[in-house]
């Protein structure tokens, strides 16, 4: 076995923090082979699971600088969550104050839901839902808590508003995601819902299925780039597999153009991590569209899950990959009109020129820019 390969089983085996005897024994086995140990840290920190594989070789025979960096990122992270879980609890009494419903998505919230020590999962910033009537006056108890929005060339999503203080970043949610993406339907998750506490805040908690797909949404949003995604993934299917409907979901995604994505990352939840998703479910809503087998072998090329280059996160092969995932023709125009006829914020995120100005030289740019990028995420 190569170096690289034990590195990447080792992530991979100690990364789950409710592993199987069987998953045990393995990485005990690879414990005693030879292992590229710098990638290991290196991997484990880019994927949001330092804390986790810290963890899970604590007092194991790893060599002491592989130990001490990952202490110490374990460390780091434990602080951060903190500092989150404090700046969470303030935001839900605002909220709670003030009457507006809040739906917590992911961070402490879900960390003290799956995880068995809750302080281990990474969280880089807190994301909230509220209804879009209630945005508004969200926006205002947001600030009132001394947040302030960032500037516009930083916002990026339209679905969202991401506010900052000396502490935390905060998005605040009116949807689930952008509008030329297949998504969820927000109204439908709000309507089922359910209330519910956390350190005696008052929330509302997502039904069990749309928390599973909104995670492999979420995670297929962000590229399926990480870890951490899919950890949370498999144990979700660990802690609520008995009571999930998988054939009445299976049913409901195979309708939806979000199917694909969903299969996408609960298949890699599954193979790489282990999460026990039954097969029938994902014969169910197993992408069967044109362009499929391109964004699969596109998505093997760039590395899969854990060894994509960031370079290929953003921009043009990004775009065309996102667009693939789509099983309809009207969801891949969308995806064609967003960036072939890009608003003043996307062009001015991406080729870092001013957002407005004739089309008549800007559009050329952008074109000019696109090209560009493409030609060097190929070559990376």
């Amino acid at each position: 076995m190569s170096l690289a390969f034990v590195a990447d089983q080792i992530l991979l085996l100690a990364a789950h923090p409710r592993p199987s005897e069987e998953r045990r024994a393995r990485l005990a086995r690879l414990l005693t082979s030879t292992a590229d140990w710098d990638t290991v840290i290196s991997l484990a920190e880019r994927h949001g699971v330092a804390g986790l594989v810290y963890d899970q070789l604590h007092g194991a025979p790893v060599p002491p600088h592989v130990r001490d960096g990952l202490a110490a990122l374990a460390r780091a992270n434990v602080a951060r969550n903190l500092r989150l879980r404090h700046e969470l609890s303030r935001l839900l009494a605002a909220f709670s104050r003030s009457g507006v419903a809040v739906l917590p998505l992911k961070g402490p919230v879900l960390a003290d839901y799956l995880y068995p020590a809750p302080l281990l999962r990474t969280s880089g910033d807190l994301d909230v839902l509220v209804r879009g009537d209630d945005h508004a006056r969200a926006v205002r108890l947001v600030e009132a808590l001394g947040y302030r929005p960032r500037p516009v060339e930083e916002q990026g999503a339209d679905y969202h508003t991401i506010f900052t203080n000396d502490v935390a970043d905060v998005e605040l949610h009116h949807d689930i995601g952008e509008r030329h993406v297949s998504r969820m339907d927000v109204e439908e998750i709000w309507a089922s819902a359910t209330a519910a506490q956390w350190r005696g805040h008052p929330i509302v908690a997502m039904a069990p299925p749309d928390q599973l797909v909104y995670l492999a949404f979420h995670a297929a949003k962000d590229g399926l780039a990480s870890l951490r995604s899919l950890v949370d993934i498999a144990l979700l299917v660990e802690r609520d597999r008995a009571v999930l409907p998988w054939a009445a979901l299976g049913r409901h995604l195979r309708a939806r153009p979000i199917a694909p994505v969903v299969y996408l990352a609960l298949s890699e939840a599954r193979d790489l991590l282990g999460a026990r998703v039954p097969d029938e479910f994902l014969d169910e809503i197993r992408p069967r569209h044109i362009g499929w087998s391109l964004a699969e072998r596109l998505f093997r090329w760039r590395g899969g899950v854990l060894h994509v280059s960031d370079e290929l996160l953003v921009g043009p092969f990004m775009a065309v990959l996102m667009m693939l995932w789509e099983p309809t023709v009207g969801a891949r125009l969308r995806h064609l009109r967003r960036n072939l006829l890009p608003s003043d914020r996307l062009r001015g995120r991406w080729a870092s020129s001013p957002g407005r100005g004739s089309w008549l030289l800007s559009y050329p740019q952008w074109i000019m820019h696109a090209a560009r990028s493409l030609l060097r995420q190929l070559a990376t």
